[in-house]
């Protein structure tokens, strides 16, 4: 069985250069590609010349064309099984939302995000695998990899806020947006490249509304960033935003579910990545069945001994983080010397004020007018039950 000698592969390579194809990711497996029908040529009796005149010789666009096309149908069966567990990572994730999992939700969608960083970073170390057949597949590895990197450290953040109350100064939000930025840009430099080493006149406008979807893409991330430091002006119009963006995201979906574009990895995980990551910071979330915060119950206790003998109190409380939302419920007598409040709370770390007094005006009044308050070091869902001291007004 005959093969190619380093010669004639080198022949091969420099004259598809020549038919300006270098410029692609697959080049290599091109080249592969017709090498692999040359060598059948070859061993049916024709000299290289003549078997590599016959593939690219009259015929030669076309075999060209039916390279590029097993090529590319190779390389997304690559992908086939990750592209599954993507899209039914999205749809879990979607459907988590639509049904009341009383704050199950959280731990679905941490699920579906670590498949799209798993992706994210599988497509960076590809590229770093082809980083020589161009230098610029390093940087695209390299996007890619910094996607990963956000997403991943993004959500943690975000699930470790949510669930037990660490306070991350919304991190978590910059690091995932600032994670669909590096693989937007990403997207946008691969598919310009694919659009330039492009030969069917059908495949050409495929990757054009590629490359449109990628640049929409890197604008709208960079919008997004952008309100990092002007979140205060910005504020009142971040609904409008996301939910154009939520809404361009749903389209782009669709449209790629009923072209058959689903196959293409790269596009689809921009899309989906998008979507995902947008919609977790989004206030639609909430609005949701399955977008209610997950709620732990603590109990504030006050030792009687030390308060007025009474079948009730009055304690008016707010957290340090939100000064101006004060509340005032009952503490009642739930035993011999004790009186406790049983009552809902998000996960939530930080210090609770507060003022206990004989009648709810007393309480809220105390609380407004006193500057030494005592205070509990709130550590929720971890710690559920805390002591109270009972301020003696003056």
């Amino acid at each position: 069985m005959a093969c190619l000698s380093k010669e004639q592969i080198d022949f091969i390579r420099k004259d598809l250069k020549k038919r300006n194809v270098s410029r692609s990711f697959l080049f290599e497996e091109w080249v592969d590609h017709v090498c692999c029908d040359v060598e059948t040529m070859i061993n049916k009796g024709m000299t290289f010349e003549e078997a590599y005149g016959k593939v690219t010789g009259e015929s030669g666009d076309e075999a060209l064309k039916s390279a590029h096309r097993d090529i590319q149908q190779f390389m997304n069966h690559r992908y086939v099984g990750i592209k599954k567990l993507l899209l039914l990572a999205f749809l879990v994730y979607a459907a988590g939302w639509i049904i009341n999992l009383r704050g199950g939700i959280n731990l679905i969608g941490l699920a579906s995000f670590l498949v799209l960083c798993i992706v994210y970073l599988r497509i960076a170390l590809d590229f770093f695998g082809k980083r020589f057949v161009n230098r610029i597949n390093i940087l695209l590895g390299t996007f890619s990899f910094l996607a990963f990197l956000g997403t991943l450290s993004g959500i943690l953040l975000i699930f470790l806020n949510r669930n037990f109350g660490m306070g991350t100064r919304g991190h978590g939000v910059d690091f995932t947006v600032f994670g669909w930025f590096f693989f937007s840009l990403g997207c946008l430099i691969y598919y310009i490249r694919e659009y330039r080493s492009s030969i069917e006149r059908r495949e050409m406008k495929k990757v054009a509304w590629f490359v449109a979807l990628a640049i929409f893409n890197v604008f709208l991330s960079a919008v997004s960033i952008a309100t990092f430091p002007l979140y205060r002006f910005a504020e009142k119009y971040l609904f409008y935003l996301i939910g154009f963006i939520l809404g361009y995201n749903a389209l782009a979906i669709l449209a790629l579910l009923f072209t058959r574009s689903l196959k293409n990895t790269l596009i689809l995980s921009l899309v989906i990545g998008s979507f995902m990551i947008v919609f977790i910071h989004s206030p639609f979330r909430s609005r949701l069945p399955g977008g209610k915060p997950k709620i732990s119950e603590i109990t504030l206790t006050l030792n009687a001994g030390i308060a007025p003998d009474r079948d009730k109190l009055y304690i008016t409380m707010y957290y340090d983080r939100f000064p101006d939302r004060p509340i005032t419920l009952p503490l009642r007598k739930t035993g011999p010397g004790t009186l406790a409040i049983t009552m809902p709370s998000y996960p939530y770390k930080g210090y609770l004020y507060y003022s206990v007094a004989e009648d709810s005006i007393g309480a809220r009044e105390y609380l407004g007018t006193n500057p030494v308050l005592d205070s509990l070091a709130l550590n929720v869902p971890r710690n559920k039950n805390y002591e109270l001291k009972y301020l003696q007004q003056e």
